[in-house]
């Protein structure tokens, strides 16, 4: 070997050990990212030191306060205990912990610590996201009516003909919660079987009746209650009372109505004076009779049981014409006077209010008598896209007709093995009653389909178990469209999914915004907003008469606060405001009633209208008084009560269970000093044990303790005659004092009722719970959506766009699928 080649041989030894060594050296970029992880983990040990000075004396060992050990975790492991940081987050957001009475960090230090801690949860979510399946999904029986309704155009009240259904995390249309036992089975079938009869009708059917009565119950209506009192919406103006049904009539022929008896036992109250009772049919008029007044009065007083059965005789057997269909029958009264009162002493009822007056106990249809045939109806003209001229052309159009209507039914294109049974039993039904029978039959068995009565999303075979895949543009359409409208896709909606054009961005983004200013959409508010906000809670509260007896019988208003509600938050959707409008909008919806309630006397009639508040504690959410009522108890206020629904509802905090031992609070005594509630609750918040959770709740509730039990504004207690103390500290050190004050410190950070919203509208919209490991994704959305003044179009396509919405895991096996057609 020459010397070159030594050379070169030690050339290419030392070419590579340079190679190798700049290789191994870190580059610029390797040693910047170096630098960044080292000051990370300096910022997380900073960070971390908080739990040891605040979190770890009674997160440890020893105590498990909470089930919970900080001592034995590490800031490397955060993502791996995920529902652990999650839920200390929120109890940190929500200013539960440290509990009230221990010592409190400054307010910046531990917004500092859980800003860290949100931003380490989320960065391990990007590096790694979670996908959940999407479950089997039964309708629930809001959903399956509003189908109907869609399918047929016929409108029921799922409550008369379907089991209620259970709810999960406040909502009654999460999957795992919606169970199928034979008895629901057996009624969506029977359901299924009287719809059909109704909506396809009968030209000859036997003669039936339905009988209906009045929302108020007896003791109500004896006192000339509720709606008995007030112009009804859709019957004749200058009338009060009564009730207006809308009637499916069978067929076209001759009907009768038959008006409940209005002696109760063996006597006939309120005839003093002339009642005039009309009867009407699509707002026409069609009988008026005279009840009472002098004639009758002497009448009875001379011979009971004549007279009385002449003057229920009166309401019986009055017939009259009318077409097969729905139609809207009224039976009222004329308004006899705008007197306040007959009596010596006024109602303490506010409004325009009559004593001794008759209200309608019920009303029965009868018929049909001597049907005529089926004229032209709305479910007939949506289920017969055609008719056969001859009978040559009856198969045809029965395939038609089931094609159509199974489609939008099955919420996807039918297959050959879909048809084959509905055609069976056209045939069946063709056999015994002809092409309308067939028909009949055929769609009866498409609402009895699991098809109909489940959405299953299905993986595409290819996949392995729990591989992550898109849903397809029908399962999107029908995802979105039980989102925004608890109901089916429309024929729009489902036409693009076929085409496949639905899941391209700017026809998706489209297709939300009709669907939201649909009029569909209102069930939002009727159906999500009610279940969110635990409005329920308002048909379990009668209020004590003694001692709210302008909001008890008679002057009941919890129809209204329902109705207010509804408008007001359909109106923030619809307008597309901000999420916070929910608690500083300075309007509503009100009628004669309510706002009489809410000491407005500007404002006449039964009609709701929009009205600006002047008032500002009635601005928002808080200020409504189904809100209040239904965070109330009968007989009193309960701070403790409205403040737990501040940190559930607003706050996205919910407080933890009261221990099983716990002592009611107590009750004025008769013969005894009354105290204020505030008093007692001080007495009760002794215990430190109490005050724990106590002195979080508390002080939210304080501030909305003018308002009384049933949302009345008030200065004074009645029972102590105290002045009404709404003072409090919020456990950021916050003090409050008053609505207005509790309205401004819970949109000092607009991230937090956004956030609440938005996990609640998800858990909606995706038919599960949120997990902890959603958290992430809610926070993303709430972010995005600040950028636009926190819409709810914002939020609404954030979720609809996001992977939670669009894509879903193949299961590890079919033991839950639903089989058959």
């Amino acid at each position: 070997m020459n010397k070159l080649d030594t050379r070169s041989g030690q050339f290419r030894i030392l070419a590579l050990t340079i190679i190798t060594l700049l290789a191994l050296a870190p580059t610029a970029g390797a040693l910047a990212q170096q630098a960044s992880d080292y000051a990370a983990m300096e910022r997380a040990d900073e960070q971390w030191d908080f739990l040891n000075e605040y979190c770890t004396e009674c997160h440890n060992f020893e105590d498990y306060s909470g089930g919970v050990d900080f001592t034995t975790m590490f800031v490397d492991e955060v993502p791996q205990h995920t529902e652990t940081w999650e839920k200390a987050v929120m109890k940190l957001n929500g200013r539960m912990m440290p509990p009230a009475g221990q010592k409190k960090p400054p307010e910046e230090t531990l917004t500092t610590f859980v800003s860290w801690l949100e931003g380490y949860l989320n960065e391990a979510a990007e590096k790694e996201p979670v996908y959940h399946s999407v479950p089997i999904h039964r309708l629930n029986r809001k959903e399956y009516a509003n189908a109907i309704r869609d399918l047929t155009g016929i409108a029921f009240n799922p409550a008369d003909i379907l089991p209620e259904d259970n709810s999960l995390e406040g909502f009654d249309n999460i999957a795992e919660a919606l169970n199928v036992t034979p008895a629901f089975i057996n009624q969506y079938v029977l359901a299924a079987r009287s719809i059909m009869e109704q909506a396809i009708g009968d030209k000859s059917p036997a003669t039936g009746s339905t009988t209906y009565f009045p929302e108020e119950d007896l003791p109500i209506r004896m006192q000339g209650g509720g709606s008995q009192q007030q112009h009804i919406a859709g019957l004749p103006l200058g009338t009060r009372g009564g009730m207006l049904v809308e009637h499916w009539f069978p067929a076209d022929g001759e009907y009768a109505i038959n008006v409940g008896d209005f002696n109760l036992f063996a006597w006939m109250f309120n005839i003093e004076f002339e009642n005039t009772m009309i009867v009407t049919i699509d707002g026409e008029k069609v009988y008026q009779t005279v009840l009472g007044g002098d004639k009758d009065r002497i009448a009875l007083d001379l011979d009971q049981a004549a007279p009385m059965d002449d003057i229920n005789g009166r309401t019986k057997d009055i017939r009259f014409t009318t077409t097969a269909g729905p139609h809207k029958v009224g039976v009222t009264f004329i308004r006899r006077t705008f007197a306040e009162s007959d009596d010596r002493l006024e109602p303490p009822i506010p409004g325009t209010l009559q004593d001794r007056i008759l209200s309608i106990p019920s009303v029965e249809i009868r018929g049909p008598y001597n049907p005529t045939g089926i004229s032209s109806t709305p479910s007939r003209n949506k289920i017969f896209t055609c008719y056969p001229e001859n009978a040559s052309q009856e198969r045809d159009c029965a395939g038609q007709i089931i094609d159509e209507f199974a489609t939008l039914a099955y919420r996807r294109p039918l297959t050959a093995e879909d048809m084959a049974p509905l055609l069976a039993f056209y045939e069946q039904g063709h056999t015994i009653g002809g092409f309308e029978e067939g028909v009949r039959r055929a769609l009866t068995r498409a609402l009895a389909s699991p098809n109909f009565l489940y959405r299953i999303h299905i993986a595409p075979e290819e996949l392995e178990p729990g591989e992550i895949y898109a849903l397809d543009d029908l399962e999107l359409a029908t995802r979105l469209s039980f989102f925004l409208w608890s109901s089916t896709p429309d024929r729009e909606l489902l036409d693009l999914a076929i085409a496949g054009e639905l899941s391209e961005p700017a026809v998706f983004e489209a297709q939300i915004e009709r669907m939201i200013a649909d009029p569909r959409s209102e069930t939002l508010a009727s159906n999500f907003a009610y279940q969110w906000l635990e409005l329920s809670k308002l048909d379990e509260i009668n209020p004590d008469g003694g001692i709210f007896p302008y909001a008890f019988g008679a002057g009941d208003l919890r129809p209204d606060f329902k109705r207010e509600l509804e408008l007001f938050i359909d109106s923030v959707i619809r307008d597309d405001l901000g999420v916070h409008a929910l608690l500083t909008s300075n309007y509503t919806y009100l009628n004669e009633r309510l706002a009489l309630h809410y000491g407005i006397r500007n404002v006449k009639g039964n009609r709701f209208r929009r009205v600006e508040l002047v008032d500002s504690t009635r601005w928002g959410l808080m200020g409504k008084g189904g809100i209040l009522m239904s965070s109330a108890y009968p007989n009193r206020t309960s701070p403790v009560l409205r403040g737990a629904w501040i940190l559930e509802n607003i706050m996205g905090t919910p407080p933890p269970v009261p221990p099983p031992d716990v002592e009611d609070l107590a009750e004025n005594e008769v013969g005894k000093p009354a105290t204020t509630v505030r008093e007692r609750l001080e007495q009760h918040r002794q215990n430190p044990t109490c005050f724990a959770c106590h002195g979080v709740m508390d002080p939210l509730g304080f501030a909305l303790e003018n308002f009384d039990a049933v949302g009345h504004w008030r200065d004074i207690d009645r029972f102590s005659r105290d002045a009404i103390d709404a003072s409090g500290v919020l456990p950021s050190g916050m003090p409050v004092n008053g609505p207005d004050d509790l309205r401004a410190a819970l949109t000092a950070n607009p991230d937090m009722f956004a956030r609440t919203v938005t996990t609640r509208l998800m858990t909606f919209a995706l038919g599960r719970p949120v997990e902890a490991d959603d958290m992430p994704l809610v926070r993303e959305l709430v972010r995005e959506a600040a950028d636009e003044d926190y819409r709810f179009s914002a939020l609404i396509k954030g979720i609809a766009n996001s992977h939670a919405f669009r894509y879903s895991i193949a299961p590890e096996h079919d033991e839950n699928m639903v089989a058959g057609n």
